[in-house]
């Protein structure tokens, strides 16, 4: 069984897809999470459609878990089952996860993320206060305004796996102040 620590961070992640705040997740939210990025983007018609698929079967895999929609219980105990049937596996999953959403989102496909682009990430997320979006976008330590792909894919995955509580988890940290 996964750590209280790594339970909590699962509960936190898990708050960031109920974008229309009604207590669950669904497939709802991930249309309009989706929607918006794709409007954000200006996006021509042909990668609106790519990216639309792409988002929305990315959803059914890693958030909803194949379910039409998804408790917090519910998503712990998916998350919980699959960490204890196999660490090795959970941990490649994330990886898998966040890979394949952080190459949806870099939608010019540079390999990195401007603070434009997180912005961009984040309101579509349903954030709303721009301040605290930037503060974690600085967090990252970004090098001539953009911050690698990688390096914000991997803090997820640590924020989705680590059960070590004294190592600095940026995501968790963002969380905690606001975000």
């Amino acid at each position: 069984m996964a750590s209280d620590y790594l339970i909590s961070k699962w509960k936190l992640w898990y708050t960031w897809f109920d974008i229309n705040n009604d207590g669950k997740v669904d497939f709802e939210d991930a249309e309009a999470e989706r929607s918006k990025f794709s409007k954000l983007h200006h996006l021509s018609d042909e990668e609106k459609k790519s990216v639309m698929e792409e988002f929305g079967n990315w959803w059914k895999e890693y958030i909803l878990w194949g379910q039409a929609e998804m408790t917090e219980p519910k998503f712990v105990e998916l998350m919980n089952d699959a960490y204890k049937a196999d660490k090795a596996k959970f941990l490649e999953r994330m990886q898998t996860c966040f890979d394949k959403i952080c190459n949806i989102v870099d939608t010019n496909n540079d390999g990195d993320i401007s603070l434009e682009e997180f912005n961009i990430i984040m309101r579509s997320a349903g954030h709303k206060d721009k301040s605290l979006d930037e503060k974690f976008f600085e967090n990252y330590k970004p090098v001539d305004g953009k911050v690698p792909i990688k390096v914000i894919s991997d803090s997820w995955v640590q924020f989705t796996t680590c059960e070590d509580s004294t190592k600095h988890d940026l995501v968790k940290a963002a969380f905690e102040f606001g975000v």
